[in-house]
């Protein structure tokens, strides 16, 4: 029998090409044995501690939660007194004083150490000539009531014409701390005219002119020593 006049070709089959594994070398360095070493005992400290760990960790989460509940609940009383703050400002500002301070009453009574209540306080202190809620503010560390607090005392002498009492509250007042300082000056003019001192009203002009000029209580005060 003839062959046939064609030879079959069979493709023939790729084998595939294994990558060659790497085996990492033994890790034998004494930074390694070191390192293994420190393993251990950290795992060693916790084993035997777990119970202490754990004691720290929930007492931690016990002071975080209480801290946390803290200043919700601080925010929640300023959140309240300001709302009350805010309608009595309103209705001061319509001309009904008597429901403004019975509402900064109510935040005062209420709400009492809330940052908004400050300011309830130094406008009833204001509205009603209380004193002693001046005093008491000039004496918090609060940049915004207690520099008006201060000034707000020596109106209050000047009217009562304690004169002494107004200059003392006076020199207590300092330039770098409390932004009423030309309010304070300006009241130092007022003294020094009721007392006749023309030299003392004639430097505390000068020292607002100087350096408060564009301020509306410099107007003010030449417009009364002049």
């Amino acid at each position: 029998m003839k062959k046939p006049p064609y030879r079959a070709y069979r493709k023939k089959e790729k084998k595939k090409e294994e990558l060659p594994v790497h085996l990492p070398e033994k890790i034998d360095t004494p930074e390694a044995e070191q390192l293994v070493s420190d393993l251990y005992r950290i795992a060693h400290f916790l084993s035997a501690n777990w119970k202490k760990i754990a004691g720290a960790l929930l007492l931690f989460a016990v002071i975080a939660g209480s801290y946390g509940g803290y200043v919700w609940q601080k925010n929640q009383k300023e959140l309240k007194a300001a709302r009350i703050v805010d309608e009595g400002l309103y209705f001061l500002r319509s001309g009904n004083e008597k429901k403004a301070t019975e509402l900064f009453s109510k935040a005062l009574k209420e709400y009492k150490g809330a940052p908004s209540t400050k300011i309830a306080a130094f406008l009833l202190a204001k509205i009603e000539k209380k004193e002693e809620l001046l005093r008491e503010l000039s004496k918090t560390d609060s940049f915004l009531v207690s520099p008006p607090s201060k000034t707000g005392m020596v109106a209050a002498e000047i009217d009562k014409n304690d004169l002494d009492a107004a200059q003392k509250i006076i020199s207590q007042i300092k330039r770098d701390k409390d932004w009423t300082y030309p309010e304070a000056i300006y009241d130092r003019l007022l003294i020094a005219l009721k007392k006749g001192d023309s030299e003392s009203a004639k430097d505390a002009l000068e020292t607002l002119k100087g350096d408060y000029p564009n301020l509306p209580i410099t107007t003010l005060a030449r417009r009364i020593a002049e």
